[in-house]
């Protein structure tokens, strides 16, 4: 059962003074009383000599303690509650999935940005490890929207046999029902389907997901194409899609569907883990 949002995870990019993923973190904690784990990760100076570095390690930290205590100055004084963490590792990539699951976040947020397929297909992303080995649903956001959220889109898909995806289509419309009724949105959803003979009726999928028929969407396409298509339609509604934990040798491939949504659409994502069954 999907409970309510008590500590969001945020993560600081340490390279740019935009923070888009804060600005999304602290206005959702103003709406639901969450509390804020702001992290950054900087690298550990494994460069250095070892005599150096530690005293190298201990002066990062410190500097960007002091600048992330300036960011989350004025959050506070709006009276969220926000605690800060700097570490240092030269795996800052692989470092953030332990640290959310050490805060015992409900939602982790983060900044991402668009890729190429190639770029996805050889690089280890920092959105490719953390899909791969956090717990909690992830929002990736991706716009730098200030106006309320309006429209929430479910991603699911009505075909699946196996009973891991079903139960991750359950997920899905559970998660998105909840943000729609927090934030008073429009509930849309969308499925994709391979072929004529694989048509979703959208009155079954509106019947599934708890919405009216006019926001159904059902296309013979991609799954990113569609969704794609649907969320240039609406007004930057945030998806929500789930994603089956890939780990071994599975999770060692890249480009699974959720990526490539991620790079498929200019809206927010929020991706819900699944393990497997």
């Amino acid at each position: 059962m999907i409970t309510k949002v008590s500590k969001i995870f945020c993560i600081i990019d340490p390279t740019t003074p935009e923070q888009r993923a804060l600005k999304r973190a602290a206005a959702i904690a103003a709406e639901s009383g969450a509390a804020l784990h702001v992290y950054v990760c900087v690298p550990g100076q494994g460069n250095l000599p070892a005599e150096d570095r530690d005293d190298a390690r201990a002066a990062e930290i410190a500097r960007h303690e002091a600048w992330l205590r300036e960011m989350v100055r004025p959050l506070q004084e709006q009276g969220l509650s926000v605690a800060i963490e700097v570490e240092c590792d030269d795996d800052w990539r692989g470092a953030i999935a332990p640290a959310a699951q050490r805060a015992k976040a409900d939602l982790v947020i983060k900044a991402s940005y668009r890729r190429t397929a190639i770029q996805r297909r050889l690089l280890k992303t920092s959105d490719w490890t953390l899909l791969r080995n956090v717990e909690a649903p992830v929002m990736f956001v991706k716009t730098d929207r200030v106006e309320p959220l309006r429209q929430v889109l479910a991603a699911v898909n009505l075909a699946a046999e196996k009973a891991d995806h079903q139960a991750l289509n359950d997920m899905v419309i559970e998660y998105a029902n909840m943000i729609a009724k927090a934030t008073g949105s429009e509930l849309h959803a969308v499925n994709a389907y391979p072929g004529s003979l694989n048509f979703i009726h959208p009155p079954d999928l509106a019947k599934r997901v708890g919405t009216e028929r006019s926001r159904a969407h059902v296309g013979d396409a991609a799954p990113e194409a569609l969704i794609s298509e649907v969320t240039e339609k609406l007004a930057q509604p945030l998806v929500v899609i789930g994603s089956l934990a890939r780990k071994g040798l599975g999770g060692a491939v890249v480009g699974n569907t959720a990526e490539r949504i991620l790079d498929a659409v200019d809206t927010d994502v929020i991706v819900l883990i699944r393990p497997r069954d």
